[in-house]
């Protein structure tokens, strides 16, 4: 990790869960990291119980241009720019594609915060770290569910959820061609893909007791496995790019 010291990290959805336990990972290997989320009470409370300076949080809708802008000038004006970007944020909302009585609304956001923030928030750490000719490192966390089709639940669809993910991964591919294309060879991009993690996605979700029961009754990862996986990524030399890790737990299904 020596080689991103006094590097600024981007963590979305850094309030909670997998995002808020890579944000603490990576400011406790002494990276300055700033937390991009539409609630900051968590983040706020680890800087004033680790007294850490390289500690940040902005309150940030990643769907919206003027707000994701905002976030980045500062970052830019503050800290310098964005080093490491980990698009982290993502919901999962238990709507069928073909429930036609449900708001179509629901399902634009899913892939709204899902996909569209997420290359709306990659564009704008890539002008950061080309325009300054810098190393960097584009951390895309994904799902199983973005390499075969999981129906997690039986008592309902997880609609557009896969599509979303199918998409991340297509979109991580189409950014390394990108880069070879611009023969960048300074900046990597990275698939990481876990299967279920024990995180409230499903509660906040609203799904049913029972499908959450059966969902967690299989072996399942913690958020600390998947902060593992993106510090492991963080410490290959520069010329290893591994663009896609898929992660499970010993003897999971999905």
């Amino acid at each position: 990790m020596d080689k991103w010291q006094n590097s600024v990290a981007v963590v979305t959805g850094a309030n909670s869960g997998i995002g808020f336990t890579i944000f603490k990972q990576l400011a406790e290997n002494g990276i300055k990291v700033v937390g991009l989320d539409i609630y900051i009470e968590t983040i706020n409370k680890l800087k004033a119980d680790t007294k850490n300076d390289n500690i940040h949080a902005i309150v940030c809708d990643i769907t919206k241009d003027d707000q994701t802008e905002a976030a980045f000038k500062w970052i830019e004006d503050t800290l310098g720019g964005c080093d490491i970007l980990v698009n982290n944020a993502g919901i999962l909302r238990t709507i069928g594609i073909l429930e036609y009585d449900k708001p179509m609304k629901e399902l634009e956001f899913n892939v709204n915060i899902n996909y569209t923030a997420h290359v709306r928030v990659s564009r704008l750490a890539f002008k950061s770290m080309a325009t300054r000719d810098k190393y960097g490192y584009i951390i895309n966390i994904s799902s199983v569910c973005g390499h075969s089709v999981v129906p997690v639940m039986d008592n309902g669809s997880i609609g557009v959820y896969n599509g979303t993910k199918y998409a991340m991964t297509a979109t991580n591919e189409v950014m390394r061609f990108e880069l070879n294309q611009m023969k960048n060879r300074k900046v990597r991009v990275t698939n990481i893909a876990p299967g279920v993690v024990l995180t409230n996605l499903y509660k906040n979700a609203d799904v049913k007791t029972d499908d959450e029961d059966a969902v967690y009754k299989n072996p399942i990862l913690r958020a600390k496995d998947v902060a593992d996986q993106v510090i492991y990524l963080l410490t290959t030399p520069y010329e290893v790019h591994i663009t896609n890790l898929i992660v499970r737990a010993t003897g999971a299904d999905l």
